[in-house]
């Protein structure tokens, strides 16, 4: 089922560097990427682990801070390459979970709001947990 996974919370926690970790497991099977400032989309053939035999697309935005602008167009570009799964970076409220809804909404997919594990001391064990499971919840969904 199409889904966004929005990685939500305050600013400053975790939430691009967790999600670009994730990035780096898909790396080796780009499609598409862009970079704005420190962040960017990432577009990655996936290859669920529970159905070896179906590809999929994901798309990895790791913009989510207000305003929001390239975070709006990321996802949509991830709709366009017909991707099965969006990981975004989102706020709690506010103009980044409003692009989030209006997306899923346009393109038929359901969302699950989640949230990154943080510790000032542990952000890159943290990171790259969080990313290990992200991809442990998108072989459970396809």
């Amino acid at each position: 089922m199409k889904t966004i996974i929005a990685v939500s919370g305050r600013a400053a926690i975790g939430k691009s560097a967790s999600i670009l970790m994730l990035e780096s497991l898909l790396e080796n099977k780009k499609v598409y990427e862009d970079f704005h400032k420190c962040d960017r989309v990432l577009v990655a053939k996936y290859v669920p682990a529970k159905d070896g035999s179906k590809e999929i697309f994901v798309g990895c935005c790791s913009e989510g801070d207000p305003p929001g602008f390239y975070q709006q167009a990321w996802m949509r570009k991830c709709v366009e390459l017909g991707c099965e799964i969006i990981v975004t970076a989102c706020r709690t409220t506010g103009r980044t979970v409003e692009n989030v809804e209006r997306i899923a909404r346009e393109g038929g997919y359901k969302v699950i709001y989640t949230s990154v594990y943080c510790n000032a001391g542990d952000a890159p064990l943290l990171n790259r947990l969080f990313a290990e499971n992200t991809l442990k919840l998108i072989d459970e969904l396809i």
